[in-house]
């Protein structure tokens, strides 16, 4: 038989053991909630990095599309002297070209939202694409400014896009867009004016067909 002494000695050790296990299951769980915190940050955190740096194997495939093209180029035109590739036609040049585009000092977009919200998704992820704070939007259509650096990643990031690019809809629009703007700056380079009486360089994606003629 247990005396009294011996049963109070037992109740203090289950009750001892019972605080123990409070506590070690308090331990656990937060043990899991900061196993859960740190699984959701460092899945905020990829996901963070994916919408900043994009899709890196697009750059690669690019690189290596550049570099195919460059060491199969020798084999189907003959090699030019440098005076005679520096005295290309203007805007073939794709150096020349994106030299133009960063001396302009401001250009005006005006194109459906949707086609301004294509450009941004793709051209922002360059580091020197500025989204413009004030965006006029009238019935769908908008017009913006940005500046020659904007343009600049908005023609290299429409070019890669439009080669490499998994969906042939999305190269496309990455294609027509590119040449929309290329075709721009050649404009600048053939007609070039510095004076501030000339009028900011404007570009505008609003394709139309030739009205009917109502005598015919």
């Amino acid at each position: 038989m247990f005396g009294s002494s011996d049963r109070d000695l037992l109740q203090q050790i289950l009750q001892e053991l019972g605080q123990l296990r409070e506590r070690v299951n308090g331990q656990q769980h937060a043990i899991d909630q900061a196993k859960q915190e740190t699984s959701t940050t460092i899945i905020n955190g990829l996901a963070e990095i994916r919408r900043t740096v994009g899709d890196p194997l697009a750059d690669i495939r690019h690189e290596l599309a550049t570099i195919k093209n460059s060491v199969s180029e020798p084999s189907r035109q003959p090699a030019q002297p440098a005076e005679a590739a520096s005295s290309q036609p203007d805007g073939k040049d794709p150096s020349k070209l994106l030299k133009a585009a960063a001396g302009i000092s401001a250009t005006e977009l005006q194109m459906h939202r949707d086609t301004w919200a294509f450009l941004v998704e793709h051209a922002a992820r360059d580091r020197h694409f500025h989204v413009p704070g004030a965006v006029h939007e009238d019935d769908g259509f908008v017009t913006v400014h940005v500046s020659g650096p904007s343009i600049v990643a908005a023609i290299t990031s429409l070019d890669r896009v439009s080669h490499t690019d998994h969906d042939p809809v999305t190269r496309a629009i990455a294609g027509h867009l590119h040449q929309r703007f290329t075709e721009t700056v050649g404009q600048v380079i053939k007609d070039l004016h510095r004076d501030s009486d000339a009028e900011h360089v404007k570009i505008v994606i609003d394709d139309r067909a030739k009205p009917v003629d109502d005598e015919h």
